[in-house]
């Protein structure tokens, strides 16, 4: 019960960012380039994340499927790693494979954006820039949600 409890603030604080329109980012991408969400074209699933978290290896290693599979788009996830270096980002990412876009967001000002209080999170976010919906921790039903939202 008390692990119930615990957990009801930042759901209701999830239930109520959706819906709502993020400022605009831009982050430094592990490609080179830099992502900017002004240029949104098309929903995008957002996933922070850290390198040392094992659901966020569960959680990615999930999408990353769906991305082998062609049943998603590459471009359609944007993984940004939390506050770690850039060599210990790339490492893993060479290690796990990810096939989908990661950025680097070094100072967490990206996830204080998003209200980011643990990993992984992962963010539906639509064209325009308004909330689908978010969740932090685990998500059984993830390869499902993201089929249906960016079907």
């Amino acid at each position: 019960m008390y692990m119930i409890a615990t957990k009801i603030p930042g759901i209701y604080a999830h239930f109520k960012s959706e819906g709502t329109k993020v400022t605009d980012f831009s982050v430094l991408m592990n490609n080179g380039e830099e992502f900017n969400s002004q240029s949104l074209a098309a929903k995008k699933v957002i996933v922070f994340w850290a390198t040392w978290c094992p659901p966020c290896e569960l959680e990615l290693s999930r999408i990353n499927d769906l991305v082998k599979e062609k049943r998603i788009s590459a471009d359609s996830v944007l993984a940004i790693s939390i506050s770690e270096e850039k060599q210990t980002v790339d490492r893993v990412i060479a290690e796990r494979g990810y096939q989908f876009q990661i950025g680097y967001d070094f100072d967490g000002a990206i996830a204080s954006k998003f209200a980011v209080a643990g990993t992984p999170t992962v963010v539906f976010l639509n064209a325009d820039k308004t909330i689908n919906w978010i969740t932090t921790g685990l998500s059984p039903l993830l390869k499902l949600r993201i089929n249906y939202f960016l079907d």
